[in-house]
């Protein structure tokens, strides 16, 4: 078989696959359905606000029709969804979304991916209480993600005489799912349809290595670590405010950790403000340490002051999901202007858009934003491969947008971003 995976235009509608995951309140019992996106939830009985968590990565199954099957097993597929960026020989950044799941097993027994699936079925969480006959992946997610990605156009373009300069993938959703089957007479047959596996040899003494079902899920009351308020966040939400005490907390691992912020001021009486990470990186490869390298670099229609050779340089990237192209538009038109307004930090923003985007992935996007600032790029790219970043400090900045019908637009830039688009990136 093949590979499957879907890649989604960038530009393409709000239809962006997500799943629908079955949990139950840990407080109350009661039955709850998640978006996969989900971070932040309250239940509608008992309306306990959570927050969800795993120190690993999520892991979720496909219940079998008849769980108590003698002889039913769980084949792991690993799934990963995000951002795939493409330096191609052309000199043109290209990026799609990557929706795909891959095989966790070396046993080419089993179908090599799950297709639509996850999409049309609702999954569970794997715990301890589950019951059932996992098997453990055979398989590393790097190498299962290698033969995706030399599947992918944007990573090999049979097109391009000089291939890819660079490419990268900036995606948060690594996850395991495992799907049911079982053997009779030597057969492989589909847990959920009860239907043989058609392009499967007999099978030989087949015996599946079970691993533990602990799923690593953790959920934690939706309370300020320091002085027990509510949080406040949206569904999707990775960062939460404290408005009594005036904090922001970022989910990361199995834990609350309090995280810097400011916030611009905006010059409406009413302005909605969307956050942005502010990280400083140390580059090696290319000389590029001061906003003054940056005008150079970018060739900037500007007059290098004496005092941009001091001024420290800081990357923009939006800490709220959109897709790829507009994330690096975004990215690139904030890092070019380096915002230099007064800031505030004792007052939390107006409206803020919820945080979304990890500050990880966000570290690893400034490699390819930095490529659409070259602009000698004949000349740069062919170096982007020797060149390596490492973020050395990093910061919430919220930035005041005013509304206007569908579009919220920075004042000041005259920047504009749509509200779909922001929609869309809920998805994502």
């Amino acid at each position: 078989m093949g590979h499957q995976f879907t890649v989604i235009s960038a530009a393409e509608s709000l239809n962006s696959t997500t799943w629908t995951i079955e949990h139950r309140c840990t407080q109350c019992g009661a039955p709850i359905n998640l978006e996969e996106t989900d971070r932040f939830f309250a239940c509608p009985f008992c309306r306990v606000k959570m927050c969800l968590t795993t120190t690993g990565c999520f892991r979720y199954y496909l219940s079998a029709p008849d769980m108590a099957m003698p002889g039913i097993f769980y084949v792991p597929y690993w799934r990963i969804k995000g951002m795939a960026f493409s330096c191609d020989g052309d000199y043109e950044v290209r990026q799609s979304l990557l929706d795909a799941t891959h095989r966790a097993s070396e046993d080419s027994l089993f179908p090599e991916s799950l297709g639509l699936r996850p999409q049309a079925l609702k999954l569970r969480f794997v715990t301890p209480e589950t019951g059932a006959n996992f098997v453990k992946p055979s398989m590393a997610f790097d190498a299962a993600f290698s033969e995706i990605q030399a599947a992918l156009p944007l990573c090999a373009r049979a097109d391009q005489s000089t291939g890819s300069f660079y490419s990268t993938f900036v995606g948060e959703k690594v996850s395991l799912v495992y799907a049911p089957f079982y053997v009779r007479e030597r057969v492989v047959f589909d847990g959920i349809l009860g239907e043989p596996l058609h392009s499967t040899p007999p099978v030989k003494d087949f015996v599946p290595l079970r691993e533990t079902a602990d799923g690593d899920i953790k959920v934690l009351p939706a309370l300020c670590p320091d002085c027990g308020a509510d949080l406040d966040g949206g569904r999707e939400s990775i960062g939460f405010f404290c408005t009594n005490c005036n904090n922001c907390w970022y989910l990361t691992g199995n834990n609350l950790e309090k995280v810097p912020f400011s916030v611009m001021p905006g010059v409406d009486s009413d302005p909605v403000h969307l956050p942005f990470w502010r990280i400083k990186v140390r580059f090696q490869g290319i000389a590029l340490e001061s906003f003054a390298d940056l005008v150079r670099m970018a060739n900037l229609p500007r007059v290098v002051k004496k005092e941009w050779e001091a001024q420290a340089l800081f990357f923009y990237v939006p800490a709220f999901k959109v897709n790829a192209g507009l994330l690096l538009r975004i990215a690139r038109m904030f890092t070019i202007n380096q915002p230099q307004d007064r800031t505030e930090t004792d007052v939390p923003p107006a409206l803020p858009y919820p945080i979304t985007f990890p500050v990880h992935e966000a570290a690893e996007s400034i490699k390819v934003i930095t490529a659409t600032l070259m602009a000698m790029k004949k000349k740069l790219w062919p170096t982007l491969k020797d060149v390596s970043i490492f973020p050395t400090e990093s910061c919430l900045v919220y930035m005041p947008f005013r509304r206007q019908r569908q579009d919220l637009i920075h004042s000041s830039m005259q920047f504009s971003i749509s509200v779909n688009s922001l929609k869309y990136g809920e998805r994502l």
